[in-house]
């Protein structure tokens, strides 16, 4: 123990590190200890080596449940915590090169589908796609959410539930995403249409979301709402780790390329490009390494659909731009071209 006498607090002992009294434990809900002890038993019904409340006298950590033999830590996380800290303790465990995967409560279920709780908490798995796991002590069972994606400024997903750990670690080790089918006309046109709904309204009340994109298109004479088809995707969707959304991105890089007043952009400008675009709209995301290589799959994507639409073509420095993207006039325009083109994208 440590004697403190300063000058605000009346004087008191206390201790010299959390991890040298072996007896400590955090203050803790009733439910976040039984659900520790509920995945011990579990994981020993699985036939797995299991400690709870693991001390990690290096990193001065202490893990809610160790699988020893799979280097593995689980913490299942009940009350609200910060994203620098949930980074932190991830990057300790794997210092000593232990995977760690945050299983969330029932308090942390409500919202989780909101972008700055997935930067908290998604994993990715290259058939899942990013995911997240819950469970609920008062349920006895577990759920995923997975193939989280964004959608006009909302983050959609997959979702299953299951009664046992050792069933929800089986799907996530051996799922198969299923082929791609191809979407109809119809269907994409209808979402088309709701997502343009969606960002209408959002921009007619003034939502953040959008309100810089906004700005940006008016300051170079266009429109947000009405910005090219080729900023969608034909589902509408993208990877969930933009500030604001991935259409911000798509339009803010349509902006850099077609309205500066160059013919063409070198190899040098496009990684300029792409690093800036990074820093203005990438999302930091604590449980994936290298979160950044997603953003360049996304950016050289978008340059192939670019090329593949006939508005640029490659050279061997760079692109040269063969096209201007067609901009709408505004809302009903862009609306009124959706629901009678044969040829959305």
């Amino acid at each position: 123990m440590i004697y403190k006498h300063g000058q605000y607090r009346i004087p008191h002992f206390s201790h010299k590190s959390k991890v040298d009294c072996i007896g400590f434990s955090e203050n803790e809900s009733q439910t976040h200890l039984k659900g520790k002890l509920m995945f011990k038993q579990q994981v020993e019904a699985m036939g797995h080596p299991v400690e709870i409340e693991a001390t990690m006298m290096s990193i001065e950590q202490r893990a809610d449940v160790f699988l020893p033999d799979d280097q593995l830590v689980l913490e299942y996380q009940c009350s609200p915590i910060s994203f620098s800290e949930i980074a932190r303790r991830t990057r300790n465990y794997r210092s000593l090169g232990y995977d760690v995967i945050w299983i969330l409560g029932d308090r942390r279920r409500t919202g989780i589908l909101r972008s700055e709780a997935v930067a908290k908490f998604a994993r990715f798995h290259p058939q899942l796609g990013f995911y997240i796991i819950f469970y609920s002590v008062a349920n006895n069972q577990f759920w995923l959410y997975f193939q989280l994606r964004e959608l006009a400024g909302k983050i959609v997903s997959q979702a299953r539930n299951f009664s046992t750990l050792a069933a929800i670690l089986k799907f996530v080790k051996g799922y198969k995403q299923p082929a791609t089918t191809a979407i109809s006309l119809n269907k994409n046109r209808t979402s088309l249409l709701n997502q343009l709904k969606r960002i209408q309204q959002s921009i007619v009340l003034k939502n953040a979301t959008y309100r810089d994109m906004v700005t940006r298109c008016y300051a170079s004479g266009r429109i947000f709402v009405g910005c090219p088809m080729i900023c969608h995707s034909k589902q509408g969707m993208g990877v969930p780790l933009f500030k604001r959304t991935i259409l911000c991105w798509k339009v803010w890089l349509v902006l850099q390329l077609f309205e500066s007043g160059q013919s063409d952009a070198s190899n040098d400008q496009l990684n300029d490009l792409f690093v800036q675009s990074v820093k203005l709209f990438g999302r930091q995301m604590a449980q994936v390494d290298n979160y950044v290589r997603f953003f360049q799959i996304e950016f050289t994507n978008f340059i192939i659909a670019l090329r593949t639409q006939g508005y640029v073509r490659h050279t061997i420095d760079g692109i040269k731009i063969i096209r201007q993207p067609e901009w709408f006039s505004g809302y009903d325009q862009k609306r009124r071209f959706i629901m009678t083109s044969g040829h959305l994208m």
